[in-house]
């Protein structure tokens, strides 16, 4: 239960931490390239392959993270 609960806050933060660096990105991006509907669906579907990348990212550290540690013998 440790590993699932580490692996869901790995995924929900790195989630948020994408979310909000792919909002500062269209923030920039936006008004200097985006000149037609096609330009938003494109860099729209890359944004959303970037986030869930990062979630899956964000997951699998969690879950090494919550890993019980061996420890060494006395």
């Amino acid at each position: 239960m440790k590993r699932f609960i580490y692996a869901l806050c790995g995924a929900l933060g790195s989630g948020v931490f994408s979310y909000f660096l792919v909002n500062a990105f269209s923030f920039w991006y936006g008004p200097r390239y985006i000149r037609s509907d096609s330009d938003i669906n494109t860099v729209f579907l890359w944004s959303l392959i970037f986030m869930a990348f990062c979630m899956i990212f964000g997951a699998a550290l969690g879950y090494y993270r919550g890993r019980s540690r061996s420890r060494l013998p006395q």
